[in-house]
């Protein structure tokens, strides 16, 4: 492809992934935190593949679990959502620090958009807790996409980390994460000193999607902890072809669903 053309099919692709995240963000703002039963309607496919286990899949499973959110009590100040939002192709992640019933959560939803509309969904919501060894916040952190160009190398290098490193188990941590690789799971100490014995514990089976964009790289997973499935998604910040800040949510996946969808 011509320069000029590889200008133009960079363009395009912005755009796509600009107007990706409006549809995603006028469904959290709009649908979501007012209730707007006609705009999820319109933003919604009827075939909508939901993979939450808790809300039935269809557009129809949705709106009955928006009703339901409508009856919940609301906070008299609610909290300002934290929002980190990840696009590529046809696929947008987004990790988000909220509150819900009183709790402050860690969450990560991954949306497939088809048309102009919702398609599928998966998320992992997690507890913040109170007590944590590492201080910095579950979520919050740098938002800045930076990096463009290098969507499609870090996409490769996370993929690398994740089959050979935590899944394979190869001694490459330095291969790939900073020394001082900065930390957001609770119960992790910065660096990288504490991840060889944490990837034993929880220890990652299988990689689902890759989602990159620019220096931010998301990934789901599936791994087990204590002899019990989890859905896991990892989120990493890359500078200069290293790994130097990681985020983490993970959820048990139950026997029993809403829908045979399963959670990943």
């Amino acid at each position: 492809m011509c320069i000029c053309g590889m200008a133009i099919q960079n363009f395009y692709n912005m755009n796509q992934l600009t107007s990706h995240k409006t549809i995603v963000h006028n469904f959290y703002s709009k649908v979501l935190a007012m209730g707007d039963a006609q705009l999820a309607n319109t933003l919604i496919q009827d075939n909508y593949v939901q993979h939450s286990p808790l809300v039935e899949t269809g557009k129809s499973g949705f709106l009955k679990f928006l009703e339901m959110l409508k009856k919940l009590p609301q906070p008299s100040e609610p909290s300002v959502p934290f929002f980190r939002t990840i696009a590529q192709g046809n696929l947008v992640a987004v990790h988000i620090g909220i509150e819900f019933m009183g709790q402050q959560k860690a969450v990560v939803d991954l949306f497939r958009i088809e048309d102009g509309q919702l398609a599928e969904h998966w998320d992992a919501s997690e507890d913040v807790p109170d007590a944590r060894c590492n201080p910095l916040p579950m979520v919050e952190g740098p938002v800045c996409i930076e990096d463009q160009d290098l969507t499609d190398s870090n996409a490769r290098i996370v993929r690398s980390f994740t089959e050979k490193v935590l899944i394979a188990g190869e001694d490459l941590w330095l291969q790939y994460m900073s020394p001082d690789l900065i930390q957001h799971h609770p119960d992790l100490s910065n660096g990288i000193s504490s991840l060889p014995d944490y990837s034993m514990e929880c220890k990652t089976n299988s990689l689902h999607q890759v989602i990159a964009e620019g220096n931010f790289v998301v990934t789901q997973a599936q791994a087990t902890i204590q002899h019990r499935d989890f859905v896991l998604y990892n989120v990493y910040r890359l500078h200069e072809g290293v790994i130097v800040e990681h985020w983490s949510v993970k959820q048990p996946i139950p026997t029993e669903m809403a829908h045979s969808n399963g959670m990943i």
